[in-house]
Order: structure tokens, then sequence, then C-alpha cells
């Protein structure tokens, strides 16, 4: 699990993953009971992780291939697991709380 693309400051916290050829970080640690914004950033990515869904936050987008995106995610409780995949279902990442 990684730390580093987790950041909290004024009573919110972003998460950052890259778009290409997966999802890096596949899993994240970020804090529960706190506002939080996924920003999923994409650097020339033209593969099927371009196409992102979140289903527990009904989310269905696709990605430009150069860009970020952020997406609310409300406070979660504690022990929660938010799990992201590509359209195709190939690729995935989660982030738990």
């Amino acid at each position: 699990p990684n730390l580093n693309n987790v950041t909290q400051s004024n009573g919110q916290q972003k998460i950052e993953i890259i778009a290409k050829g997966g999802y890096s970080p596949k899993v994240s640690l970020a804090k529960a009971n706190m506002p939080t914004t996924l920003k999923v950033k994409t650097t020339g990515t033209f593969d099927c992780s371009s196409s992102i869904a979140i289903p527990q936050l009904n989310f269905n987008t696709i990605l430009k291939s150069n860009d970020t995106i952020e997406i609310p995610i409300p406070a979660q409780k504690p022990g929660s697991v938010i799990r992201g995949l590509c359209g195709m279902g190939m690729y995935n990442f989660e982030i738990q709380f």
C-alpha cells in the first residue's frame, strides 16, 4: 500500500493516482471520516485504463489522454474500501480507509 500519494490539509485529503497501463499505485491508504478527492492523472494514456469506473460512487467516465480529473469521495467509515476498475475490468485500484 502507498502512503506517498495521499495528502491532508484543512480537513480534506487528496489521493493521486496515475492511469496508464493500469493504475499506479494499485492500493492507497487514506484516513477515514474525512472528505476526500481522488485525482486521476493521465499522460499519453490510450489503453483501457482511460475508461474508469467506481461502482460504489456510481462514477464512470472516459479520461482524455492527457488530463487530471477530480472525483469527490464522501467521508468513509474506518475499514471501508473503494474500488475502481477500467472499462474492460483488466486493471483495478483500491483505496483503503
